[in-house]
């Protein structure tokens, strides 16, 4: 018998389903299939405008925000022609590079967590937060942010994100090091 298990509930450590190939109670195989949950957004985008169906697919991933909103932004202005600005560019690259660490650092925390490294995941939250004030900084807001639209960004950096931007990434190369010790170099 083939039976589905999960998905598990979204807010865990990465949606998980198991395709699983029984016999009786016995587990002859498992298919695990990471990342697996359909919400439907598709569907809930076909109500929208083109301009404001981005405040829905920046809730697809919660953790990696600014690539579903990059991703559909690129999607909208391929179909229409719309050629970004540079700075627009520099922008969204430099926003998802901190996306990309921001998701990183939860990775790092919630997977340390499980494998009992219960500090790891204060550690990994501590650099988040960082890197959430500096969205916040940035967009307004520290999650579901909506800042990538179609032809560019919501809006230009504000003064002095460089300053915050550059005290995160003098911080991290440290922490880094502190985090392969918990890991590796704890009894």
């Amino acid at each position: 018998m083939t039976i589905n298990m999960g998905p598990v509930h979204p807010s865990t450590h990465g949606v998980l389903r198991l395709v699983l190939e029984l016999s009786g109670e016995t587990v002859l195989s498992c298919r695990p299939t990471i990342g697996y949950l359909h919400t439907g957004m598709e569907k809930e985008c076909e109500d929208q405008s083109w301009r404001s169906a981005v405040t829905i697919v920046t809730r697809m991933d919660y953790l990696a925000p600014f690539f579903n909103e990059q991703a559909y932004s690129m999607a909208v202005e391929q179909l229409l022609g719309i050629e970004v600005p540079p700075r627009g560019k520099y922008i969204r690259t430099l926003m998802a590079e901190m996306n990309r660490l921001s998701s990183h650092l939860v990775w790092f925390g919630t997977s340390g967590l499980d494998m009992g490294a219960i500090s790891a995941v204060f550690y990994g939250f501590r650099e988040r937060e960082l890197i959430l004030d500096f969205y916040e900084m940035v967009t307004g807001l520290r999650m579901n942010h909506g800042y990538f639209i179609p032809g560019g960004v919501w809006q230009d950096f504000p003064e002095g994100w460089d300053e915050v931007c550059r005290s995160i990434t003098d911080i991290l190369p440290g922490r880094i090091a502190e985090y392969e010790d918990l890991l590796t170099q704890n009894p």
